[in-house]
């Protein structure tokens, strides 16, 4: 890795860790490209009309505190999974209103919001993973007594606070969103809160933190790619249970960047699990949609590890956000010597082989990032309010095209493009 060949995606992708690629706290409004959701806020509860942000969180991060008990969760890996609640201030110095209003202007009503995390609170803890072992009578080796039902029980607090969050909402569904590489936990709980706020305040956001934000560079980006490998477990483990919730309508998956992979590494387990019980996992899980915005992904092991086991016919939709002008997953193309990245596909690459497939699996929609907006690399192209827009419509279950108002451009069939000023219709 001497020569000249990586040095400008290096130096790109350095910068971008050091500021934080993968997460922003002030993306652009997208409540006006939708009307419904603009005139939606006079309509929410009561509790839900603050400029504090009430985000359900889960992580696998190992928790400090401070001299006051204060909870903090930085970059360690924890073997046992917590839940909580995690509040955001979007902005201090604004009222309702005039959040609202500013929502509603596109930003041209006074500056920027700064959000900030205001408080965290732990709910809930799992137990370790793996479950600790004993020996029985008959000399199997077998789960620890109570340890199972110490998982029941702290999962039923969570199912119990998720039903209390679904309560509070017209719209039945959970939104699942997965961070990507150099996120923090503050930094992933204020991006999310933001767009929460921008696309209505519809259904509930679950934020799922793994154990990413290594300081460095390439250090910091190995340390983050190993935390995605060991957070699937525990995610797994949410999924499987979160994607039973009767009360729920749809549970949406939403991942950015290397979050990507984590989601569609559990799943993929979760999928295998469930046809190996003879399940069909359509019917097993309430997943509804899965969405991928700018994908770290490898084709070639997407092929194997996604494609050859039937995922994609595990799930109900998905829906993938490319960019060819994604320097960040150019990086990681030449850091990996990848042959092609999910990410950065273009409509070129999709051969008469790839476009049969995609036709006999039907559920697919790739939609190419055709704008100028993304942050330095253009890697964080999902904060645009062209994207944001797009995702809160397909989460609801509006198919693409025209006459459903969602007139992205036809390239070939399942091939999408979207543009800077992408309006959807009624």
């Amino acid at each position: 890795m001497g020569s000249n060949r990586l040095a400008r995606p290096v130096a790109v992708v350095a910068a971008a860790l050091t500021i934080g690629a993968c997460s922003s706290t002030q993306p652009l409004p997208a409540s006006i490209y939708v009307d419904e959701i603009a005139r939606g806020y006079e309509r929410l509860s009561p509790q839900l009309q603050s400029t504090e942000v009430d985000l359900l969180y889960v992580t696998d991060r190992t928790p400090e505190h401070d001299d006051e008990g204060n909870v903090r969760y930085r970059i360690g890996r924890s073997q046992s999974t917590a839940f909580g609640s995690v509040v955001v201030d979007l902005d201090k110095s604004r009222s309702w209103d005039e959040l609202v209003a500013w929502t509603r202007s596109e930003g041209s009503d006074g500056s920027a919001p700064t959000p900030e995390v205001v408080s965290i609170t732990e709910l809930g803890r799992f137990p370790d993973t793996p479950f600790p072992l004993t020996v029985d009578d008959s000399g199997q080796v077998v789960n620890k007594p109570g340890v199972e039902e110490e998982h029941a029980g702290t999962r039923d607090v969570a199912l119990g606070e998720l039903r209390r969050r679904l309560a509070l909402t017209d719209h039945k569904m959970l939104n699942v969103i997965v961070h990507g590489v150099g996120t923090s936990f503050e930094e992933g709980a204020q991006t999310i809160a933001m767009a929460w706020h921008q696309r209505g305040r519809r259904g509930v956001p679950v934020y799922y933190s793994w154990p990413a934000g290594q300081s460095g560079f390439l250090r910091g980006y190995s340390y983050d790619r190993e935390s995605g490998e060991f957070t699937i477990f525990h995610l797994k483990q949410m999924l499987r249970w979160l994607g039973k919730l009767p009360e729920a309508e749809d549970v949406n998956l939403i991942a950015h960047s290397r979050g990507t992979d984590i989601l569609m590494s559990a799943l993929r387990e979760l999928i295998i699990e469930a046809r190996a019980a003879g399940l069909d996992p359509r019917e097993e899980f309430n997943f509804g949609h899965v969405v991928l915005v700018a994908p770290d992904m490898d084709m070639e092991v997407l092929t194997q590890r996604v494609a050859a086991e039937g995922v994609f016919q595990g799930v109900r939709q998905l829906t993938v956000y490319v960019s060819e002008d994604d320097w960040a997953i150019k990086f990681s193309k030449s850091l990996f010597s990848s042959k092609q990245r999910l990410g950065q596909l273009n409509p070129e690459d999709f051969t008469e082989r790839k476009m049969s497939f995609l036709r006999k699996i039907a559920n697919v929609n790739i939609i190419f990032y055709k704008g100028s907006a993304g942050g330095i690399l253009g890697h964080s192209y999902y904060e645009t309010p062209e994207i944001m827009s797009d995702i809160v419509l397909l989460s609801e279950g509006r198919q693409v095209g025209a006459e459903h108002g969602r007139p992205l451009e036809p390239i070939a069939p399942h091939l999408w493009s979207i543009r800077d000023g992408y309006t959807p219709g009624p």
